[in-house]
This record gives C-alpha cells, structure tokens and sequence, in this order.
C-alpha cells in the first residue's frame, strides 16, 4: 500500500496520473473506469497500486474492455448520486463519444457527477491520431476544464465533479502529456469516501426515475437539447464561485493582454519570467475554456488594446472569443472591437503553431520578436535580455548532436519475435511458385498485412517491414480489407490484431465471413 495517498495535511510528490487518483479520493469518488492508453495509462497501474485501500473503503475500480463500456459504467452510475470519473485517451474519446453524447444529453446526478478524463498527446509522440479533444468534447455539449499546474491538476477533480453535479452535465476534464507525466509537489487533504458504494449500496425505486430526462428519444431529443442554455449558465455561475477563471495581474489598462488556459499558462509565465516580464501584462487565465465567461472575457477585453490568446494546438479558445467580442461589439455592449491574434500575428510575424505542442522557449521564440516589434505602452523592455533569449534559442537550434537511432523493435521475450519470424516465413513461401504449386496446387500469393492498434504496428520497421502495409486502428481490421479484398488479385489480405478481438474484433470477422473475404484473422 502507497502511504502517500493516505496523507491527509502538508505537501507530497506525486506523478500527473497519480494526481488524479489522489484527488479521486479526496472528492468522495465511487466509480473509477475507464480504459488505458497513454499518456494516462499509469492511472490504472496506480489504483491498481491502492486496490486495498480501495476494495476497503467500496471504491469501485473496473478497467472497462474499451471507452464505450466504460462511458456506459459511468452513465448508469448517474441513476444515483455516484460520483464517477472515467478516463481514456485521446483516440479513446471518439470510441466512447455516443455514450458521452447521450449521457451528457441526459442528466447527471444532483449529488453525483461525471468527470470524463481525456488524455491529448500534443506532440503526438505516444498516439497515432493528432487529436484535439476540446473539439469534440464541444461538439457533445460537454464543458471542458483544463487545469494548469499540478496543484490544480489534483484540487480540481472535485471541483469538476461538484460542477457536473450543479450544472447536469458532464465535465471533460482535459490532461495533456507533460502534466500526465510530469509531477511536483501539491499540497494534501484529507480523503473523503464515497457514501454510496459498493459495502453501503442502495435501492432504486424504479417509479421515482424521471424517464423523460434519461430516456433520450425523439421528441424528449429536441426537449433536452433546449435545456443546454441553462445548463450552461450554471455552470459559469458555479465556476465563478469555484474561481476556476480570474483575471492576473489587471490593475489598469494595458495596450495588449493575454488569454489561455491549461498547460499553455505555465509555459507563458515561464517565458514571460525569462523575457523579464513576469506580472507585466494582464492575463485572463481560463480553467473552463467551454462554455466561455462572457462576463469575464468582457470586462478582460475592456483593459486592454489587444488580445493574443496562448493555446496548444487548434484555435480553440481564439475562436471563441473572436466569436464572443463580435457579437458584444455588434450588440453594442461593448464601444470597440479588440483585435485577437493567436494563430496569427500582427507586423506579418509568425504566430501560435497549430501543430504539435508548446514549450517555453517556442513561446519566447515567438513572442520576443512580437513584443520587441510593437513595443507595448507602460512596460518597460529590457531589450538586451530579450535579444539574449532569442540568440540562445538560435544557437541551441543550430547545435549538431549526431546519435546514432535505434530502430523500435520488440522487448526481448515478446511472442512478437516469434509471430514475426514465422511470418516472414510463411510470406516467402507464398510467393514462391514452385512451393504454392508443390503443396497448394495454386500460383503464388503476395500477402498483404493490415494492422490494428498494438506493439505489432512495430512491424513496419527491419526486420519485419514486410508485415505492415496499413494501420487500419480498428478492432481486427475487418473494415480494411472489405475496403481492398474485391478489387486486388492474387494477393491474401491478413489481419493482425490482440486484445482489442474480445472487444470489436468478433464483428471484424463476423463481417469477414458474411462478405466471403479471402482473409486470414492472426490474434497476437
């Protein structure tokens, strides 16, 4: 047992995923599920790690056999007033994003909650699909809470589920990968244990269900789609009262200020404090970056000349805002409208990046020539300094570091190394006339290899190059090669796929089989 998490006052270190269990704990959480994959899989290893203390207070950890499943757990815990968190990674989010949908639709407990955890891989260094979870958590309805530092990334799991219980609806509760697996140390609180779970269960009187708010069908659809304004309205009532968004250092008014969120705050303070700028400039720092502050962004866009909005990835945040100050300005209700740069920059200088993710000194490399360029009203710039970053950032790019690479291959003992060696194999006999006619009574076949999610993708380097063509991503790929099998001659189409077959991998081959598929299915 991990005597950390049972630390109930001062301060201890924690990892970004151990975090969130922590926090899970403190904020009398029922359900923990969900499914593994980076950068938040160590949240499972780390409940694991507790499964104890765990089964002895009625906390239930289920590791569902995909998102779906596991959105659907946290779905029917809102039936009573469970607090449940269900966590996954970016990809994962599109699997379990019906359940999401109608989850979010309906309602959640009043005493509950539902925290959708959301891991994004900026720098798409752990993940295949470059993904920006903010987008479709929006296109669910579902708010999105982006902490910044570990403190919050710990303090706000129960604030987050406090807001899904207030607001009826599902929090999407976003970690980025230098947060998942980074750590520092946070200040502890005492663990606060769920009421309802699994040693004091309850009874449900199936009469007293309101079906016409969890029962989503046309034309109650229609009904509940209207009830989102006000839904959302609480929200921002309750994260004022959170304080999840504030305004720094706005004392008066500026000739430029700043908007962001999440990590992307503490990579700006970092390269503001490196500039000589730190505290200089207003910063409207956004812990719910959907639905949006009105209120706030206004009185925020009132201090200032202009806007620049600091954001990973997509212009999520920016076009919001853009969006939000035109219509005050079309309405009226505010005298001008404020410029907002973000992807771009004024003076034809390069902006935020759309791609990958952000550090500091990206930020200072960006920011430097902007600010020595429109040199801002009542700040004043050590220019030298500024220059200095920016000579330093250009001399580390043009260092020349050769390290020799080292293909990915498989750990040693994997069964990869077997599979792989007897299907290199079994590919150059199929291609060998004189073997398919000697013992097959058939001309050669040129077999073509599909690929699910796994360490077999792995396959597409030497020595295996031959065993990869296409990464399908879906359960057994059967979908792929229904997509190529009828128009390809003298070529066999073979899928490779693990775990994921007790999930979707039956329907890849029950789908095979009804399309009469010259395929061969390999389960690794």
């Amino acid at each position: 047992m991990d005597s950390r998490f049972l630390q109930d006052r001062g301060t201890q270190v924690f990892t970004g995923t151990e975090l969130l269990l922590k926090g899970a704990l403190e904020g009398q959480v029922s359900l923990l599920t969900g499914y593994p994959g980076s950068p938040i899989a160590d949240f499972f290893n780390s409940a694991r790690n507790i499964k104890e203390l765990l089964k002895d207070k009625g906390i239930l950890f289920q590791i569902a056999n995909n998102e779906a499943l596991g959105a659907a757990r946290v779905n029917g815990s809102q039936m009573e007033d469970i607090k449940a968190i269900v966590a996954m990674k970016s990809v994962g989010a599109h699997v379990a994003s019906d359940g999401l949908a109608l989850g979010n639709l309906s309602k959640t407990s009043h005493k509950g909650g539902a925290l959708v955890v959301i891991g994004d891989d900026p720098w798409s260094e752990s993940t295949q699909v470059p993904s920006d979870s903010r987008f479709l958590a929006k296109h669910l309805h579902m708010p999105v809470m982006e902490p910044a530092t570990f403190q919050e990334l710990k303090d706000w799991v129960p604030v987050g589920l406090d807001l899904s219980a207030k607001s009826n609806l599902y929090i999407t509760y976003l970690v980025t990968t230098n947060l998942a697996d980074g750590g520092g140390s946070v200040v502890v609180y005492p663990n606060q244990y769920p009421r309802i779970n699994t040693k004091r269960p309850v009874e449900i009187d199936t009469h007293s269900i309101p079906v016409e708010e969890t029962v989503v069908l046309s034309p109650r659809t229609a009904v509940r789609e209207e009830t989102l304004a006000d839904r959302y309205a609480e929200l921002i009532r309750f994260c004022q009262l959170h304080e999840v968004n504030s305004i720094l250092y706005s004392d008066s008014s500026h000739s430029l200020g700043f908007i962001t969120s999440g990590i992307a705050y503490s990579y700006l303070e970092h390269a503001l404090h490196e500039m000589g700028l730190e505290g200089k400039f207003p910063i409207l720092k956004l812990g719910v970056t959907f639905p949006l502050d009105e209120a706030l962004v206004k009185e925020f866009s009132e201090s200032v000349d202009q806007i620049f909005v600091i954001e990973e990835k997509r212009d999520f945040l920016e076009s919001q805002v853009a969006t939000l100050l035109t219509h005050l300005y079309q309405s009226g209700k505010i005298k001008r409208f404020v410029p907002i740069w973000g992807k771009q920059f004024p003076h034809d200088l390069p902006g935020i990046p759309s791609t990958r993710g952000l550090n500091s000194s990206l930020l200072i490399e960006r920011l430097g020539p902007l600010l020595l360029k429109i040199k801002p009203a009542k700040v004043h710039l050590d220019s030298e300094r500024i220059e200095r970053e920016l000579a330093l950032i250009q001399e580390t790019n043009l260092a020349q570091v050769y390290i020799p690479q080292r293909t990915p291959t498989f750990c040693p003992g994997c069964p990869h190394r077997d599979s792989s060696s007897v299907l290199i194999e079994i590919k150059k006999n199929f291609r060998d006339g004189n073997y398919m006619r000697k013992n097959h009574e058939r001309d050669p076949v040129d077999l073509l290899f599909h690929g699910d999610t796994g360490c077999y993708t792995m396959l597409m380097f030497e020595p295996n190059m031959d065993l990869m063509h296409n990464y399908s991503g879906m359960g057994l790929g059967g979908g792929t090669g229904a997509g190529i099998d009828p128009f390809i001659t003298n070529k066999q189409a073979v899928f490779m796929g693990d775990s994921t077959f007790f999930h979707s991998g039956m329907i890849a081959i029950s789908d095979a089989i009804k399309h009469k598929q010259d395929i061969t299915i390999i389960i690794l």
